[in-house]
């Protein structure tokens, strides 16, 4: 999943990060709801774990911004232990609330939880350009003009990515954050993957039909998806 995490407090909002991409799940942190608003305008996120006492524009105001726009699920995580305090929240459109002290462990739960729940309503396969490319993610098979094509655990892992976010940018230290946090891959090795992918594609650098380079920024799935 992708996940927005709005926490000040640094020690804790490293800590829910740390677990989640143990987790494989993309993490972007915001550290307060400036943050998290402009996060959310230029990226779909599937959750958000949020702290209501933020900086400047509390988290009750966040969640009823949100709410304005998405239906995407919330969990806050709040010092605030009062009943009264978690209905407000609820009733103001949060999905969950945990209070703090809590365990990472059982937030880790939820997020599977929910992350089963997202997969139900995924699309099934991923066509493009009248079936040219054709991504099936349960079988992690990707077809190009009606011939199965070979690519590696971590190129398949980079076209995902780019594929389930067509409007964002990827640098190469966030696709390296985002999937290879664990490993030590490094910027060039970026490149052979999308250099390989694009191979396979018959995808031309100055042409792209599918991964368009941003020099200077990053790659960006330009791919028109099939109705």
């Amino acid at each position: 999943m992708k996940i927005l995490i709005v926490e000040d407090h640094l020690k804790i909002n490293e800590l829910l990060a740390k677990f989640a991409k143990g987790e494989k799940h993309q993490v972007f942190q915001a550290y307060n709801a400036e943050q998290a608003l402009t996060a959310l305008a230029s990226n779909k996120f599937d959750l958000v774990i949020t702290d209501l006492m933020l900086p400047n524009l509390q988290g009750e105001d966040l969640i009823k911004r949100i709410r304005k726009e998405s239906n995407i699920y919330i969990i806050v995580i709040s010092a605030k232990t009062e009943m009264d305090d978690k209905i407000d929240v609820l009733k103001l459109g949060a999905d969950d609330y945990l209070t703090k002290p809590f365990s990472v462990k059982e937030v880790m739960v939820k997020l599977k939880n929910i992350e089963k729940r997202i997969e139900k309503t995924m699309p099934t396969l991923y066509s493009f350009y009248d079936k040219e490319l054709v991504i099936d993610p349960e079988k992690r098979e990707v077809v190009f003009k009606k011939e199965l094509i070979k690519l590696t655990n971590y190129e398949y892992e980079v076209l995902m990515l780019l594929i389930t976010h067509p409007k964002h940018i990827f640098s190469r230290a966030q696709i390296i954050e985002q999937l290879f946090s664990e490993s030590d891959a490094y910027d060039r090795v970026i490149d052979v993957y999308i250099k390989n992918i694009r191979k396979v594609v018959n995808d031309d650098i100055n042409k792209p039909k599918y991964i368009k380079t941003h020099y200077g920024v990053g790659y960006q799935f330009v791919g028109e998806k099939d109705d």
